[in-house]
């Protein structure tokens, strides 16, 4: 990819949602995929005192894009085995290896900012909204919008620890909608040449995981608060694509075979992005990725996680793992490996936002 001429404006991608979202996989990427690319940055989020001890100040700053992104989870101290490298501590999620797939399709002065809104296991209905505190209302050691979930675990020198933070997206005042709201302003405000590219959404598992009446109330709530944020960004929508929020695409997906339609409260959930993506073809599209093309069950962390707690785990992995389990063993299979993500998904994804948004020059 070129990256010769400094970015003059961003294509913002917002990546929100729930744990698939923010991505769970539990091995590293190449070493290769993890270089800084100066064109593929990240709208950052964490201010305030690290579990290890050091302060820093990333709230809304442009900052390198990484495996793993600042949503409204922290899992970058998530690590089993002790390993003393922050940069290979936590998960992986999609972000910059769909971001790597749509930069060559841009002009060469712009870049892709991501931005990260994702939190594992939050629901749309189902879940403690948590709190919102504006950022003017912040001090220096406070953390501004929504309340984040930290994950600790085994990182050297910090007390093992999880906090869930904001954990449900519907309503008006939720925080996690907040959250999503302001900072997607602040983006597209920050620069008037800056557009808004679309929306990489991933969520549904909770409220199905919860049955009625959040599964059967889960599409109604999500169609809600898109028209809802369409609205209160209406000022904006000079930077929208199209120049009207009913084309900004959203790119709805269904991750991993967990979801299974014999199931009555997965299947509510998954018609209602059917079905909204019937009634409004421009704007929602439903992206079922819990199978290949080839027919073949989308790799999980069952299938591509080494477990280094077992018997043969071996000295030297290849790709290294960063050991931060996410979840119990017996449900490792409801988040996408690192894997996939290095490969298909971010492909169709990828595939889906060039095919809908681009070329956007």
């Amino acid at each position: 990819m070129n990256e010769s001429k400094p970015v003059s404006h961003w294509y913002v991608l917002v990546i929100a949602g729930q744990s698939n979202a923010q991505g769970f996989g539990e091995a590293l990427p190449l070493r290769e995929d993890m270089q800084p690319s100066p064109r593929i940055q990240q709208l950052g989020r964490y201010r305030g005192m690290r579990p290890d001890g050091v302060y820093e100040d990333r709230w809304n700053k442009i900052v390198d894009a990484s495996h793993q992104l600042d949503d409204l989870k922290d899992m970058r101290f998530s690590n089993l085995r002790g390993n003393p490298e922050l940069s290979r501590s936590g998960t992986v999620g999609p972000g910059v290896f769909i971001a790597r797939r749509l930069l060559p399709f841009l002009p060469e002065d712009a870049g892709i900012l991501l931005m990260p809104q994702a939190h594992g296991g939050a629901g749309m209905s189902y879940g403690d909204p948590g709190r919102y505190t504006p950022a003017e209302q912040c001090g220096p050691l406070d953390q501004p919008g929504a309340s984040i979930g930290r994950s600790v675990c085994n990182y050297p020198g910090a007390a093992d620890s999880n906090a869930n933070g904001a954990m449900a997206w519907a309503g008006a005042d939720a925080p996690l909608y907040l959250d999503l709201r302001d900072r997607t302003r602040f983006a597209l405000q920050a620069n008037s040449a800056n557009r808004l590219l679309g929306f990489v959404w991933i969520q549904g598992e909770s409220d199905a995981h919860a049955g009625d009446p959040h599964a059967s109330e889960h599409g109604v709530n999500f169609a809600a608060m898109v028209d809802r944020l369409g609205s209160e960004l209406a000022d904006r929508e000079s930077q929208f694509l199209g120049r009207n929020w009913t084309e900004v695409a959203w790119i709805n997906v269904l991750a991993t075979h967990w979801w299974d339609e014999a199931l009555p409260a997965h299947r509510e959930v998954i018609e209602g992005y059917r079905q909204l993506a019937a009634q409004r073809p421009s704007q929602m599209h439903l992206l079922d990725l819990r199978f290949g093309e080839d027919g073949r069950p989308t790799q999980t962390n069952r299938d591509h996680f080494h477990d280094p707690a077992a018997a043969d785990y071996p000295t030297e992995v290849s790709p290294p793992l960063t050991d931060g389990r996410t979840c119990e063993p017996e449900m490792i299979h409801i988040h996408i490996s690192s894997g996939a993500y290095r490969g298909e998904v971010s492909q169709r994804i990828a595939d889906a936002l060039r095919r809908l948004c681009l070329p956007v020059a």
